[in-house]
């Protein structure tokens, strides 16, 4: 499973900026992010390259966040991914594209998802 950082951040000027940083200075990735705005707060959701070392550079500059599993695809694979998940009734929460292709897909069952995932042919990271 993948785990997806969700940060919550003040929304305004250089707040996105000091968490950049903070990963830039600890030699942490950032492999997808998306960003949701919810008024004086925003939320960053990315995948990173060293997520237990993440954690505790969060941890330590007492950044709020919360850890959750995502399903990852390859783009080619939305339309039969999600209709799979729609028939087996699962909700997808939200989703965002990262690179080489692929996309993040929050679900409210990560291990039904990729279990019907993989029943199906489709290839989960």
């Amino acid at each position: 499973m993948v785990k997806q950082f969700s940060i919550f951040l003040e929304n305004k000027p250089g707040r996105l900026s000091s968490v950049i940083d903070l990963f830039e200075r600890n030699q942490i990735r950032v492999l997808a992010m998306g960003i949701a705005e919810a008024g004086n707060y925003g939320i960053v959701r990315c995948i990173l390259d060293a997520p237990e070392r993440a954690a505790e550079v969060l941890r330590n500059a007492n950044t709020a966040v919360n850890l959750v599993e995502v399903v990852i695809i390859e783009m080619k694979d939305l339309y039969s991914a999600v209709k799979v998940l729609g028939d087996k009734g699962i909700n997808v929460d939200y989703a965002y594209t990262m690179d080489m292709g692929r996309i993040v897909i929050k679900v409210d069952d990560e291990s039904k998802a990729k279990k019907v995932l993989s029943e199906a042919g489709i290839r989960t990271y």
